[in-house]
């Protein structure tokens, strides 16, 4: 203990050292020999230092054997979650910052002692949250610390794990901080596991006492990383040599770590990265020749402690990625927010949702409902009325001495029920049999085509006639009670789609439970749908461009309205390019746009999404 105290003393004079000629150099011009010499003796001080102790790894924490395979499972989730953290940055969805529950566990010997004060421990908790609010996210300390005395657990050994985590509480991160972490023949600063896996056990981080009261440590922000799906800047292997990722970027979305604006890292660390002035000097080159450029100064690298400071977008991207894709179910027993919402959707494009709040230990609340960083609602149950599009709820509560906020993200995803079609077709792809019927029904409740249950496996078509102006509703039942989750190696999987006649998306699902609805409009906005001229626009809602389809005469212009009235953009129509409209700078949502051809004029509204 006390040969580790003296090593942690000499970073710090180091810490310290470095910072003050760095200054001196600023204002004196202080020759560059004197930093030398001064930065050889500290050096030589340090590295005696180390060698009378057994060598301790910042981290041990590793990449699961079935990495690859959470990869994929997640892909699509956690890509949308990677593209809302950039839509946060241009402040396209809501920028409230998540606060994540934890559980503090500090293990102390038999009679209660430990190097560590909670002082300590919340200092750097603190800490690693200026870096976490660049993914919208805080640490919150949940409930009284839990104090375990115990002398096994005290000098903890990887090998006890099954008896340090049976104090984990469910549902929460468990911070456990212990006085040192042995592994084999070596000692650790910390370690956690990366998110994905099904069992809570691993809900958990664990951290040396030294490396966190070491004020040149970064190992907690470090392993707060991993747990919301950082990889080492290395790649996913700690073997020498093994990095993949080439210097030139090409594969850095499937190589190192995943992210592209972190450069290739050919596992830097203490014998190639010097503690002093933080320079690279090793000349690892990758596989087609290049010579790696790492950055010294990432914390999710194995480069020295006194070297690291930074986190890049791209990772403070995956992080935010990591928490909503996986680590959602966080809850504080005495104080945590959650709600349950009643939606109502109807033909004429308004969705109506009564929220009730089901939080713990609120006494007030502050509701934004749209994503839009403004309080919509201070009631506990507020009501809402939504337009089509995709918004995250915020609800802050507070209990009179503090307050959390949770976002859920993209909770209502509401898009227009109006299609401008002459049939509905219905594809059902089934594994499971005798399970699912389903009925579609007219505005008088009337049940104009039914079917089910199938017999069959496969694949199943249907076409439904509609007419204008009318309201239609799909019903698809599932008496298992588990929706279309059905999964067959030699069939494949099971899911259900409704389509325009032109082939245009309504609507796919696939696990809904045991009964879900969707409706179906052809109220479209048409003021002169009998016009020689139709004219119609798609796709409809659109990411990033919508064009005009006309039948027989070029319209001659357009003007495209928001839902407050105003113009967003007008354009007179000389030439088939100039159908072709970009509403990819748009705020998401609900707008119209009024057509003129001759004395015509078509009125039509679309969704961006």
């Amino acid at each position: 203990m006390q040969l580790f105290n003296y090593v942690r003393n000499i970073n710090l004079i180091i810490f310290v050292l470095i910072n003050f000629f760095k200054m001196f150099d600023k204002v004196l011009h202080v020759k560059n020999y004197y930093l030398s010499f001064l930065f050889v003796c500290i050096f030589l001080i340090d590295t005696s230092a180390y060698s009378q102790k057994n060598e301790t790894i910042s981290c041990i924490t590793v990449i699961p054997d079935d990495f690859k395979e959470r990869e994929n499972n997640s892909k699509e989730t956690y890509q949308y979650y990677i593209n809302e953290y950039y839509n946060k940055l241009q402040s396209k969805t809501s920028t409230a910052i998540t606060n994540v529950p934890a559980k503090i566990h500090i293990v102390t010997d038999a009679n209660g002692a430990t190097s560590i004060t909670l002082d300590e421990i919340l200092d750097e908790i603190d800490e690693a949250n200026s870096f976490l609010a660049n993914s919208f996210l805080e640490i919150t300390v949940c409930d009284d610390i839990n104090y375990i005395a115990n002398n096994t657990l005290y000098d903890f050994d990887i090998d006890d794990q099954a008896l340090l985590y049976a104090n984990n509480q469910p549902n929460i991160m468990n911070l456990y901080f212990v006085e040192s972490i042995a592994f084999g023949s070596g000692n650790a600063c910390g370690y956690t596991y990366l998110p994905g896996n099904t069992s809570q056990y691993y809900d958990v981080i664990v951290m040396d006492n030294q490396c966190t009261n070491n004020p040149v440590s970064t190992t907690l922000i470090h392993e707060f990383g991993h747990h919301f799906n950082l990889i080492h800047t290395h790649g996913t292997s700690n073997e020498p040599g093994s990095t993949d990722e080439l210097v030139n970027g090409s594969n850095c979305a499937s190589a190192g770590d995943r992210v592209c604006d972190t450069p290739a890292d050919p596992l830097i660390n203490g014998s190639n990265v010097s503690s002093v002035n933080c320079l690279y000097t090793g000349n690892a080159t990758d596989a087609v020749g290049q010579f790696y450029d790492p950055d010294t100064s990432n914390i999710m690298s194995y480069s020295p402690n006194t070297c690291t400071d930074f986190i890049s977008d791209g990772q403070f991207a995956r992080m935010y990625a990591g928490f909503h894709t996986y680590k959602t179910y966080y809850k504080c027993p005495s104080f945590n927010v959650d709600f349950e919402a009643d939606i109502n959707e109807s033909c004429d494009d308004y969705m109506t949702v009564n929220f009730t709040d089901t939080s713990v230990g609120a006494t007030a609340w502050e509701w934004d409902v749209d994503g839009d960083d403004i309080v919509d609602y201070t009631d506990q149950n507020p009501t809402h009325v939504y337009t089509p599009g995709v918004y995250d709820v915020t609800l802050k509560i507070s209990s009179g001495s503090e307050s959390i906020t949770k976002v859920f993200s993209q909770f209502i995803n509401f898009s227009s029920n109006i299609y401008e079609t002459s049939k509905v077709n219905l594809k059902l792809f089934i594994v499971d049999l005798n399970e699912n019927t389903w009925e579609f029904k007219d505005s008088a409740g009337n049940i104009l085509y039914e079917g089910g249950p199938y017999e069959q496996n496969g694949e199943h078509n249907h076409e439904f006639d509609v007419v204008q102006s009318e309201c239609y509703t799909f019903t698809i039942y599932d008496t298992a009670g588990n929706g279309l989750d059905g999964y067959n190696w030699t069939v494949g999987s099971e899911y259900y789609e409704l389509t325009t006649e032109e082939g245009d998306l309504i609507y796919t699902n696939t696990n809904f439970g045991s009964e879900e609805s969707k409706l179906i409009s052809t109220e479209y906005l048409s003021v002169n749908q009998n016009s020689i001229n139709s004219i119609s626009i798609y796709p409809n809602p659109a990411d990033n461009f919508i064009y005009i389809r006309y039948q027989n005469i070029l319209p001659d212009s357009y003007k495209i309205f928001d839902l407050n009235g105003r113009i967003v953009n007008s354009k007179i129509i000389d030439n088939e390019d100039d159908l072709e409209i970009n509403v990819g700078s748009f705020e998401r949502g609900l707008y119209f746009i009024s057509i003129s051809s001759g004395e015509n004029t078509d009125n039509l509204k679309f969704l961006v999404k």
